[in-house]
């Protein structure tokens, strides 16, 4: 199989809730050169079966206890003279209270009360059932940082020696809610274009981030011309349906090479 397939379904198992961490290892020793594992497409296919069936049966659970939870808020309202009676008898037969000179109270018998309290019980029980069938979820972004030959923020070389190896740090972050399939250009230019710039790459870096991870990656290059030139990282991405996309996310360091 290749490797869109694969990626379409390491995304649906990842969808349906599976940990899909080993395809992704698997995936991107792919992308580095190794074959595919053969069984690949079935172990995704398996994943993403279980994690259905568990997030079907932990719906019913979490169903189950709200509609339980609520049944017992009923019956206490439906029944609260009853068992606040019992109670009163309890208490005031083990000699816990003794009678006082104030004037009787009885809101918790009120009619108008007692629906205020259930209708908070009813909508506190819907918002539950809801937030447990429908988490919420942040708004997607990626991020993509260029980092110094120590690989942290600071130490650009800003002069170098025409053909001398420059060490750098990739830095990419993937919040998309999805594993991504992500494309590093690295390209060389004299100009202050907006990118994605037309200019070729002169290196090409890819990687599989799952959804919160980070990769940090160091590459070498070496400038041929003389000048003060522009070194520019694009992040692309890969989607399911094949198509390469520009993801707006870029940075650059002016170096001048002698």
């Amino acid at each position: 199989m290749d490797l869109f397939e694969a990626y379409r379904l390491l995304i649906e198992a990842a969808s349906a809730g599976a940990d899909v961490r080993p395809l992704a290892e698997a995936f991107n020793r792919a992308l580095a050169g190794e074959p595919l594992r053969p069984d690949f497409a079935e172990a995704a296919r398996q994943l993403a079966e279980e994690a259905r069936q568990a997030a079907f049966f932990n719906y019913l659970a979490t169903a189950a206890a709200l509609i339980a939870t609520a049944a017992v808020a009923y019956l206490i309202y439906r029944y609260r003279r009853l068992i606040l009676g019992w109670l009163w008898l309890k208490i005031w037969g083990s000699g816990y209270l003794k009678k006082g000179h104030g004037t009787p109270n009885t809101l918790l018998f009120d009619e108008e009360v007692s629906a205020v309290v259930a209708a908070v019980v009813v909508v506190a029980v819907a918002l539950a059932i809801a937030a447990a069938l429908s988490p919420g979820t942040a708004e997607p972004f990626s991020a993509l940082g260029l980092l110094g030959p120590g690989g942290k923020i600071g130490g650009y070389p800003d002069t170098v020696q025409r053909g001398q190896p420059i060490t750098l740090h990739l830095y990419v972050y993937n919040h998309m809610g999805t594993p991504m399939w992500f494309v590093v250009y690295v390209k060389v230019d004299n100009s202050t274009a907006e990118p994605p710039l037309p200019t070729p790459p002169v290196l090409t870096m890819q990687r599989l981030l799952l959804h919160n991870e980070t990769w940090t990656q160091p590459f070498t290059i070496a400038l041929n011309a003389t000048g003060r030139q522009r070194l520019v990282v694009e992040l692309w991405a890969y989607y399911p349906n094949g198509t390469l996309a520009y993801t707006g996310r870029w940075n650059q360091l002016w170096i001048r090479a002698k």
